[in-house]
């Protein structure tokens, strides 16, 4: 994403750093001579500033396992009179217990719940708990300032007067100069990790028979309420449970982004030179002007939003912003070269 405070800042230099070319003659008119010059150099086009934004840290992120569960048999309150159903059997309510406590709609299903020499009966019933946790991971996004350095080719007119005024040769130099910036990055501002943990409960309440344990109907035993059966107590003597974990699902969300700028710096430069012979093959030449650079650039990014559950990914959100653009700068040089001209030669080399 292009975002406001995504602006790239290209100072563009004037000059090359470090350059070499070769020169050819230019069919020379009256008093002066020409040459036209070819060559690369390396140079800087100044600092790329790159501070990044995403689009998917504004989503609202919904769960991708499920949300927190709390499923209890209808087994009632313990110190409360109530109708409980559990799996293997059921106390109900009749006319009488409000008073006593007692009740003959009770039923059980298993001669295994009952323990005469303990004197009780056991109830089964099974409840489900989901707990769902997120951990959030977020981090800096990425700022850097990056100084761009490319080769550039160049292409230089060079003119000078033949004669010599005080031991130097004046003249006039042209210069253009074309070099690539290119800035690529890939990173992710945050991931999210999202987790339910799935419980079973294990329910057992036991009653307690009074002494008459003996006297408990078989099982299956269904008994009507007010009616003149064995009598059972509706408030449990004990309640237990025991946890354990049955499962998890886990999902895990994530944004990637993917940003480019790139820029084509094309530097027009031209003033006014001096060279001074210093033997018949070498000559040391200064230039001083003003350059004008044309940046045409253009910047794009892509962002994507997954979640990935087990060996599956999926894009929950993709977002894909481009800008481009063109800026003129202006700015001044100074040159310094060193040429080498060899005699009875039509050719020389400038650095």
């Amino acid at each position: 994403m292009i975002r406001s405070h995504f602006v790239p800042l290209l100072l563009a230099s004037s000059c090359a750093a470090i350059a070499a070319d070769t020169k050819a003659p230019v069919q020379a008119s009256g008093d002066w001579e020409f040459s036209l010059s070819a060559g690369a150099a390396l140079r800087q086009s100044g600092t790329l500033g790159f501070t990044g934004g995403t689009r998917s840290a504004e989503v609202v992120i919904p769960s991708f396992v499920g949300d927190n569960v709390l499923n209890t048999p209808p087994i009632g309150r313990v110190g409360d009179f109530g109708v409980r159903t559990y799996q293997d059997g059921s106390i109900g309510i009749d006319i009488s217990t409000p008073i006593d406590g007692l009740t003959s709609g009770w039923s059980y299903q298993n001669t295994s719940q009952v323990d005469i020499a303990g004197d009780r009966i056991s109830f089964n019933a099974v409840g489900f708990q989901s707990i769902r946790s997120d951990l959030r991971n977020v981090t800096d996004a990425p700022s850097l300032d990056d100084s761009q350095y490319s080769m550039a080719h160049i292409l230089q007119l060079d003119a000078q007067y033949k004669r010599e005024i005080a031991g130097m040769r004046p003249g006039f130099s042209v210069v253009l100069a074309w070099s690539p910036v290119d800035f690529e990055s890939e990173w992710s501002y945050f991931s999210l990790e999202q987790a339910r943990n799935n419980f079973r409960h294990d329910w057992t309440d036991v009653y307690n028979l009074g002494g008459f344990g003996a006297l408990v109907p078989s099982a299956p035993y269904l008994g009507l309420p007010d009616s003149p059966s064995f009598l059972l107590g509706n408030i449990p003597d004990s309640r237990n449970i025991e946890t354990r974990a049955i499962g998890s699902e886990n999902a895990l969300v994530s944004n990637r982004v993917f940003t480019r700028f790139s820029a084509d710096h094309i530097t027009l430069s031209f003033g006014p030179t001096i060279t001074r012979p210093l033997s018949p093959e070498w000559n040391l030449a200064a230039g001083i002007g003003v350059s004008l650079h044309w940046l045409r650039w253009s910047a794009s990014q892509k962002e994507q939003l997954t979640v990935a559950q087990g060996n599956t990914s999926t894009a929950i959100g993709e977002w894909n912003d481009s800008s481009s653009g063109n800026r003129m700068l202006t700015g001044l040089y100074f040159q310094l070269a060193a040429e080498l001209k060899p005699a009875d030669y039509d050719w020389s080399i400038k650095t």
